[in-house]
Formats: structure tokens, sequence, C-alpha cells
């Protein structure tokens, strides 16, 4: 099944988080670094979240402008492998000062846990606490609410 048709499948349960920015589900874009469709907004970090060798390889990719972030969850077809199409939207707004938003790194309890994207205070030590945590739910193609008990994430600067 080719993720056109899915993504169309579940449009009603998505762009929860999305806000404004709902209308970037079903889009396509080739150049993550330069998306023409986040004007103003500069690319931050991306990940692979499938197997490498995935026929539909799916990612995570931050973009920030000012206090602003997005994350895209998004996907790449066999039929077009330099194009992206966008599943769904998270958007945040007023990330304030010294909070980051995470989309790797992040463990549930003792385990690395499904892909999450985490809202974070940096502190000391190797970890820090997740003061708010979103999953993707790469079966059901979306971006789910997930508690943010024993939600920890690796401080990138930690001793």
């Amino acid at each position: 099944m080719l993720l056109s048709c899915c993504c169309c499948q579940f449009l009603p349960a998505q762009v929860k988080y999305a806000g404004a920015l709902k209308n970037l589900v079903g889009k396509t874009f080739v150049n993550e670094k330069q998306n023409t469709l986040l004007k103003g907004y500069s690319w931050r970090e991306g990940e692979l979240i499938t197997a490498v060798n995935d026929p539909q390889p799916q990612f995570l990719m931050m973009y920030i402008k000012g206090s602003e972030a997005v994350v895209l969850y998004s996907a790449k077809t066999e039929t077009a492998a330099n194009q992206f199409t966008i599943i769904d939207v998270l958007a945040i707004k007023n990330v304030l000062p010294g909070w980051e938003l995470r989309i790797a790194g992040c463990t549930e309890g003792q385990v690395e846990a499904e892909i999450i994207v985490a809202l974070v205070k940096p502190g000391k030590g190797k970890y820090t606490s997740a003061a708010k945590a979103l999953q993707i739910n790469r079966d059901k193609l979306r971006i789910e609410t997930l508690a943010v008990k024993g939600i920890t994430c690796i401080n990138e600067e930690g001793d």
C-alpha cells in the first residue's frame, strides 16, 4: 500500500497538535534542510525512525523560528525517493529560554521507548526529565499524547 493511500486514511485523526500548520499534512517537499513549506523556519535536526531498508522510510524533522518549534512526521515512498510526504505535524509555541524540544535520545523508564518527542529543560547529570511528551504511532501514522512519568532524555552536555 502506498503512503499516499495511508496518509489520507488517517487524516481525520491527525493534526491534533498542528495548530495553524494543519494544512501541511499530505503536502510534499524535497529538501528537508530548506523546506519551502515552512517559510522563516530553520532546520534544526532530523531522525530516521524506521529501518534503513524500509520501503517507506519515516522521518522526524525539527524546525525552529524564534520561540516556535515544528516537528514534521514524514515519509518517503518507493515511487518518489527524493520526496517527503508530511504525515502529521507537531507545533509548539513559546518554547521558553533554556528549554529544548527533543526528537531523539529519550527513554521511558529504563527502556528505550517508541519514538518520543519531549520538551525538556536540560540540567546537570546524564539525564533530564520531560515536562511534556508525545509519541509517534507508526502503525496509526499519527502523533499521540504520552504521560511524562518515567520519560527521561539524555543531556547533550551532561556530566
